[in-house]
């Protein structure tokens, strides 16, 4: 007797740390991860969290240093390189993450998983019309309500199956007062 197991819908959640940063600074919040995972994951789909950035310097890394741990603690996989001292990574570290990110994103593609990304990148546009071609559902996360510099660009938007602006949705940022125990200031 062949008893078929049922697939368990699978979410990949892609979070690009320098968005988030631009994005802080324009909201004065902090965006709670946890809230995010827990969103995406409350109808039993199994989420995988990735969040993407490099340490600059070695006073940055020690001001994140904290914060990389909160994430590896609550399931969340830092994807970043901390190699400021080598000569070869100040000439490659710009956009660096986005090709991370988008090489996972088509792995997960690959696997079946259905994607949201908290981002906004003009350079991820060929991302997802390669995701669109493959009918892979792409939940996208940013803000319209920010400067142009930050925003995602209406094609990157008209992409994805599903766009959530953070101006019009407040459910995903920490308390304002800032005194809830998941608080991850970097």
């Amino acid at each position: 007797m062949n008893i078929d197991t049922p697939v368990l819908a699978r979410t990949t959640l892609l979070i690009d740390g320098s968005h988030v940063d631009r994005l802080k600074t324009k909201f004065g919040r902090l965006i709670d991860f946890q809230k995010l995972v827990g969103h995406f994951s409350a109808d039993g789909t199994t989420v995988s969290a990735h969040y993407y950035r490099d340490s600059r310097d070695s006073a940055e890394q020690t001001r994140t240093a904290r914060f990389f741990e909160w994430l590896e603690r609550h399931d969340i996989e830092r994807h970043g390189t901390d190699d400021f001292n080598e000569p070869w990574y100040v000439r490659e570290r710009y956009g660096s993450n986005l090709v991370a990110l988008a090489s996972d994103a088509l792995m997960a593609a690959e696997k079946g998983d259905s994607l949201v990304m908290l981002a906004g990148d003009t350079k991820l546009v060929p991302l997802l019309e390669h995701l669109a071609a493959l009918d892979v559902p792409v939940t996208l996360i940013s803000s319209l309500s920010v400067p142009n510099s930050i925003a995602p660009p209406p094609p990157l938007v008209a992409l994805a199956d599903r766009f959530i602006d953070l101006a019009d949705d407040d459910r995903f940022f920490l308390p304002e007062d800032g005194q809830e125990d998941t608080r991850h200031e970097p």
